[in-house]
């Protein structure tokens, strides 16, 4: 079973780095798919993965209410530019990112990070983990929403980390 960590109900670390260096943090709570479940039962057992999930999109449109069955389809408004590739080195265990507050021994840590000229946006307030170049239909591993919608400025920088907590429930 894939739980939460850290802080409380909230699994999701947004951090939103400032010019003038000062940090904006915002969290999240995720829901893994039935396809993101899937893929961790593959990855578990050494097969390939039907689905390769390496890629976060982020929304500022209407927020859904995220469920097993989610596709890319409930993503409300991706913001162009914002598709980005897992962080080299991730998923991983035991992250050592001390951003990261939600890291474990038994949590699986996916990274993504964006640099200050990435993209630019207003009222990012959602993301998934999906496939590269996601289209309509496409599977996601899992999407969330933050609990407060936030910009980021072609001067900012900007990591997300998902962590799933392997409890063995």
């Amino acid at each position: 079973m894939i739980g939460v960590v850290g802080m409380g109900m909230w699994n999701v670390i947004a951090v939103l780095k400032k010019a003038d260096g000062t940090k904006k943090v915002l969290f999240a709570k995720n829901i893994v798919t039935d396809e993101g479940d899937k893929w961790y039962a593959q990855k578990a057992c050494g097969e390939t993965p039907t689905n390769n999930f390496n890629t976060m999109v982020l929304g500022n449109g209407t927020q859904p209410t995220w469920g097993k069955s989610s596709t890319y389809d409930d993503l409300g408004s991706p913001i162009s530019g914002s598709e980005k590739t897992v962080s080299s080195g991730y998923p991983k265990t035991n992250d050592d990112d001390t951003d990261n507050t939600g890291a474990g021994a038994d949590v699986v840590t996916w990274k993504f990070e964006w640099g200050k000229t990435d993209f630019s946006a207003t009222g990012i307030n959602q993301a998934v983990i999906t496939v590269a170049s996601p289209g309509t239909g496409s599977p996601i591993l899992t999407g969330f929403n933050f609990t407060s919608s936030f910009d980021k400025t072609e001067n900012d920088t900007l990591k997300v980390f998902v962590n799933h907590t392997m409890n063995g429930t």
